[in-house]
């Protein structure tokens, strides 16, 4: 009970330094709770086709705050327990055995604890609420509440005490391994003074100019989700390495630059410049990190959330809403088929296509395919869509050039190229004009390159298809290298209401039943506008909710740190303050000098991460296109605006804390 008793006291007296703490491990509790609250709810279920993508996506944020709650609360705990750790000497030489003040400062963290989970699952229940409409109306999700579950508070509440379980042991090994002495000091020193040389400087260097470079280098979606985590892992350990070498290094060498420092304006600013780098390199680098991921997570989930419109659009030309398709069907029974049905809706677009792939590098002049000599690169990999000119013609696309023979033309819908011949198991194309803008033609959501074959008529193109898939099967067996089969297949577009639209596709999967045999499921597609259109928010709406909560976490988690680096940088100043005054320099001088240093370290990790953000945003465009989001002008505008709204929040912190810095530099 003594313990307890003193624990309490010590939090009570001392309230001003466990707050920050309490309030960043009741912030953390909060957002574990929310995103566990939306995942265990039962109403989630209640959702049309989107609950398993809900979870799943809820699920992978719930593992994120956590392991992001683990670093911001250790961290804290770190400053905490050093600005505490004289008032545990105090103990020692008291009389209190090490084992007793551990004793204390367990009850301590008990009660921060219980007070983290009551204060806690109070505002998660509240905010839950609120934020679950914001999803529901993200995802335009039907009407339904959000149930709460005592699944989602238990398992909130064992990942936070596993995390104070961990800040336990973290508390008793400090206690234990320091005498009296060092708790007495210990709150007096700085942030362990890190290593500088030029080895590590130059290397922060290479390996940030090294994750630049695969990231502007980038040469499709596919190959940018492959290399996205190799670029991430390559800038943070450079960022690190760049505050804890480069700087240090760089002002050493101005240091000992007798010229340039021996000079009154730069000897105070490069003396105490280098003694700030020393004490925040870390959580300069910490807020760096934290910046940056806020842009990167806000600017795709937003910019992925706005270009959904357009990836439906792209799927359904013509103002159409339901797309149907069926394989090994002339175009005239295709119609038939459509007109059997009791809706007998008028098609607003048709055409005839087949699709294949291949590896198609932007500066190649010459694509042979069937051949061993063919590349094969996920780099250069590329779907190709087979149409026919005829077709193209009739729904829009009059001002197609002429065609005939082996002549075909070219379209990019997504990627580079620069072809001029095809060789196609032996078939020879000679490319005669790359096209633009082709209108009227479903885009699918692909994560690669994407091109256009067209060919004078829908006959040429069906010997096309006939002629590569005999070939392919008598070339499959020499060299290895084998192509799937392709079909043609007709592709419609038209308007039918939702109220037929099952009645629809019932009569149609009959009607291809009775003219194809061996009809099966890949033999026809269905797809109708409001599904796509569903399934796209509740999928970039959940992806939108997750990127929100996350981006908030991290600017709450850079709040902190910044809060911490100005409460420890205003008692290293006040020092400081009284040193440069007997030194001779006037107080206006002073306070000039430590606010324009103050100011400059502030800065540095949010243009840090801009400029990390600037080169990452090549291979955010290509992740985004994975989506089939290829509005550049849509991003751009979208990221510009996360960092405007990203820096004007981080400003506003800066004001903020500032008060505290100056109220500790000013006193006495």
């Amino acid at each position: 009970m003594f313990y307890l008793k003193l624990a309490v006291n010590n939090i009570r007296r001392s309230f001003a330094n466990f707050a920050p703490f309490l309030l960043a491990s009741t912030v953390m509790y909060v957002m574990n709770l929310i995103i566990a609250t939306i995942l265990f709810s039962p109403s989630i279920d209640n959702m049309k086709s989107g609950a398993n993508t809900v979870r799943t996506l809820m699920g992978m944020g719930l593992v994120i705050i956590s392991a992001f709650a683990l670093i911001i609360m250790v961290y804290g705990y770190r400053f905490l327990i050093k600005r505490r750790t004289k008032e545990f000497g105090l103990y020692e030489i008291l009389g209190l055995s090490k084992t007793q003040i551990a004793h204390v400062s367990l009850d301590e963290l008990i009660i921060l604890f219980l007070l983290t989970v009551f204060a806690g699952t109070i505002i998660g229940l509240i905010l839950a609420k609120f934020l679950f409409l914001i999803l529901v109306s993200l995802i335009d999700g039907s009407n339904f509440g959000l149930a709460f579950s005592g699944q989602a508070f238990l398992v909130v509440s064992l990942i936070f005490l596993a995390i104070f379980f961990l800040l336990i042991i973290i508390s008793s090994l400090t206690i234990q391994n320091n005498s009296s002495l060092n708790l007495l000091k210990e709150e007096s020193r700085g942030e362990k003074e890190p290593k500088a040389n030029f080895i590590f400087a130059i290397l922060s260097l290479i390996l940030i100019g090294a994750g630049y470079y695969i990231a502007v280098t980038v040469k499709n979606p596919m190959a940018a989700l492959t290399n996205f985590f190799i670029a991430v892992v390559l800038v943070i350990v450079g960022t690190y390495l760049f505050y804890l070498s480069f700087t240090i290094w760089l002002l050493r060498r101005q240091k000992a630059n007798k010229k340039y420092y021996y000079q009154p304006k730069h000897f105070i600013t490069v003396s105490s410049m280098l003694y700030r780098m020393k004490q925040n390199a870390v959580g300069l680098a910490n807020i760096t990190v934290l910046v940056a991921m806020t842009f990167v997570t806000l600017a795709v989930t937003v910019g992925l959330h706005t270009g959904v419109k357009d990836v439906v659009n792209q799927a359904f030309p013509q103002d159409t809403n339901t797309h149907v398709g069926a394989s090994g069907v002339s175009a005239d029974e295709f119609d038939l088929l459509v007109q059997a049905t009791s809706a007998a809706p008028k098609l607003n677009v048709k055409y005839m296509e087949a699709n294949s792939s291949a590896n198609i590098a932007p500066d190649q002049s010459d694509l042979v395919v069937g051949s061993a000599s063919n590349d094969v690169s996920i780099n250069n990999f590329a779907s190709i869509k087979f149409l026919a000119r005829e077709d193209l013609v009739k729904i829009g696309n009059e001002d197609l050039p002429e065609i005939s023979g082996n002549q075909v033309l070219l379209a990019s819908v997504v990627g580079k190229t620069q072809l001029k011949s095809i060789d196609w198991y032996g078939q020879k194309l000679v490319v005669k004009d790359l096209v633009t803008d082709i209108k009227n033609v479903s885009n699918e959501m692909s994560g690669v390159n994407s091109f256009y074959v067209i060919f004078p008529t829908e006959v040429a193109l069906k010997n096309f298809v006939a002629a590569s898939n005999a070939s392919n099967q008598a070339a499959g067996a020499g060299d290895g290298i084998s192509y799937e089969t392709m079909l043609t297949s007709m592709q419609g577009f038209t308007n039918i209401s939702s109220s037929d639209q099952e009645k629809f596709q019932e009569e149609f999967t009959r009607n291809v039943g009775t003219v194809q045999e061996g009809f099966g499921p890949s033999n026809f597609t269905m797809l109708y506008k409001s599904d796509l259109k569903s399934t796209m928010n509740e999928f970039t709406g959940s992806f939108l909710f997750i990127g929100f909560t996350l981006g908030v976490t991290f600017i709450l988690g850079a709040a902190l740190i910044i809060y911490y680096k100005q409460v420890s940088e205003g008692a290293q100043d006040k020092r400081n303050y009284k040193i440069l005054q007997e030194v001779g320099l006037s107080k206006d001088e002073v306070a000039s000098t430590i606010k324009s240093q103050v100011v400059m370290v502030f800065f540095m990790p949010i243009a840090l991460a801009i400029m990390h953000f600037t080169f990452a945003f090549v291979m955010i465009k290509k992740l985004l296109a994975i989506f089939g989001v290829t509005n550049g002008g849509l991003i751009l505008m979208v990221s510009l605006l996360t960092i405007f709204v990203v820096a004007l929040i981080y400003y506003l912190i800066y004001k903020l804390t500032s008060k505290v810095y100056y109220n500790i530099v000013e006193r006495n």
